[in-house]
């Protein structure tokens, strides 16, 4: 909804995704070049790395999203239904499927990973752009609706050579899901392991630029730990690249002051803090913390138990308050489990 008074506010969030996505085509094609693509579908499957494999399965997931929000173009039987016409039109729902998936995924994911594939070159450097270019054809294709020309200029650029794509993307095919394209976990749990590093430095304001060390534990992961280790090999240099951190896989974790992630697989990351972060201010701030936060649950806790305050309050505001006792009371676990690591108590 456009506010008269404040347009900045009612553009900017359109503006600055068309400067984003001209930056991303930009990028794509200045690494990608000039020389044809292969097609997709003359990649053998093995040749495909877990960033491919997670990019095409993000693009099948965001292209149904776009499908389920526009709803059928066509009725099935030539006259619509009553469950058809309720369907789709759910603009905001489509435009943002699309967005996320060039935003979050293709240009914040994807393209850091193949930064060194595409520098490289080689078999493996022409899979990355392969893919590249596919999954940037089918995103501008989900974006023509919404983004008419800029998605116009750029698909052109595109080094695909397809008599069938058509002179102008507006006549181009729509996007459809690619069914041989699976369920990529393995790259989620990079990206799990590199969103919990890049959190940890935001928490204890390490500079971006200071490059920290980190070992990876695998014997809580069972009958993962063989491939746990595995990923973390094969692709330390990109979380080495994106979150300033080294991780030694294998090694034994070491004792002292640090912080450990444990992943969902069941693996942890051990990132000793001595000598990065001030130990005993970062301790003294924790247990502070988790004073304050233990006071604030005992007084919520309090108002919960007493009947006066539930069965007389609005149901709305008892639902909030067991909302935030839910919410403070994992807080105060993390919280606990900070002051261990920090100060051994």
């Amino acid at each position: 909804m456009l506010d008269p008074n404040d347009l900045e506010k009612s553009f900017a969030p359109g503006r600055n995704f068309v400067t984003k996505l001209w930056n991303i085509g930009r990028f794509l094609l200045s690494n990608v070049g000039s020389d044809s693509v292969q097609p997709l579908e003359s990649i053998d499957p093995s040749r495909l790395r877990r960033a491919d494999r997670w990019i095409l399965n993000s693009l099948n997931t965001a292209i149904a999203e776009c499908d389920a929000a526009l709803g059928p173009a066509r009725p099935k039987d030539g006259v619509w239904d009553e469950s058809e016409l309720r369907s789709g039109l759910r603009l905001s729902e489509y435009t943002e499927s699309a967005r996320r998936f060039v935003w979050n995924e293709l240009a914040d994911w994807y393209l850091e990973s193949t930064k060194g594939r595409l520098t490289a070159g080689g078999d493996d450097g022409d899979v990355a752009r392969t893919v590249l270019a596919h999954c940037f054809d089918a995103a501008l294709r989900l974006l023509q609706p919404i983004v008419p020309f800029i998605t116009d200029v750029l698909w052109r650029r595109l080094p695909i050579d397809d008599a069938t794509r058509g002179d102008f993307i507006a006549r181009a095919a729509w996007p459809r899901q690619n069914a041989t394209i699976g369920v990529e976990d393995e790259f989620e749990l990079v990206r799990e392991a590199i969103n919990a590093i890049r959190q940890l430095r935001a928490d204890y304001a390490i500079p971006p630029g200071d490059r920290i060390h980190a070992s990876l534990d695998t014997a809580a992961s069972g009958a993962n730990a063989s491939r746990d280790s595995a990923i973390f090999t094969d692709e330390n240099m990109f979380i080495q690249r994106v979150s300033r951190c080294e991780i030694a896989v294998g090694s034994e974790l070491s004792d002292g002051s640090g912080a450990t992630i444990l992943l969902s697989s069941g693996a942890r990351i051990r990132i000793p803090l001595a000598g990065v972060i001030d130990i005993e201010k970062e301790c003294r701030k924790a247990k502070t913390e988790l004073e304050k936060l233990d006071n604030q649950l005992t007084l919520l806790n309090s108002r919960l138990s007493n009947p006066g305050f539930t069965d007389r309050a609005p149901a709305n505001v008892v639902e909030s308050e067991r909302s935030k006792q839910t919410e403070w009371t994992a807080r105060r676990i993390q919280l606990a489990d900070k002051v261990v690591s920090l100060c051994g108590s």
